[in-house]
């Protein structure tokens, strides 16, 4: 706590902002030189830093695995808010019974919902992480 301006400063919480705005290559690369000095730090900065948005990226087989462990609901809204590219990749890669289950979802007039859709996403990269932990999945900023 800062006594004279009255505020705290949270080091990792800047940490986590900072990682999550780098692309990367330069987030693997700060993560690495946290690691040679403190690596549960670095794990636990590693996975609080990753967003939905790295998911964009993922492989088709890491995302396979992803929709296997969600929802097909929380799929579709997180989908509401992402590229067209990205939902049709996604629905490709699903089953096609729980893919029109997610498409109907999406498919709705969801405007008004972001917030659901927001935590459906962040549902979905809270299963990655977890699929992650357990070595099913590599996640890659």
């Amino acid at each position: 706590m800062d006594q004279k301006n009255g505020y705290y400063i949270d080091g990792k919480k800047q940490a986590i902002e900072l990682l999550q705005q780098l692309e990367g290559d330069e987030r693997n690369k700060l993560l690495n030189n946290i690691a040679l000095r403190n690596a549960p730090m670095a794990r636990e900065l590693s996975e609080r830093s990753y967003s939905f948005r790295d998911l964009l990226n993922a492989d088709d087989e890491t995302l396979e695995r992803i929709t296997q462990v969600t929802t097909p609901a929380i799929i579709g809204l997180a989908l509401y808010l992402t590229p067209k590219s990205f939902q049709r990749r996604m629905l490709t890669i699903m089953p096609r019974d729980r893919a029109e289950q997610a498409f109907n979802i999406m498919s709705r007039d969801l405007s008004s919902k972001r917030q659901e859709c927001l935590k459906a996403q962040n549902k979905i990269l809270s299963n990655a992480i977890e699929l992650s932990r357990k070595n099913i999945i590599r996640l890659q900023a």
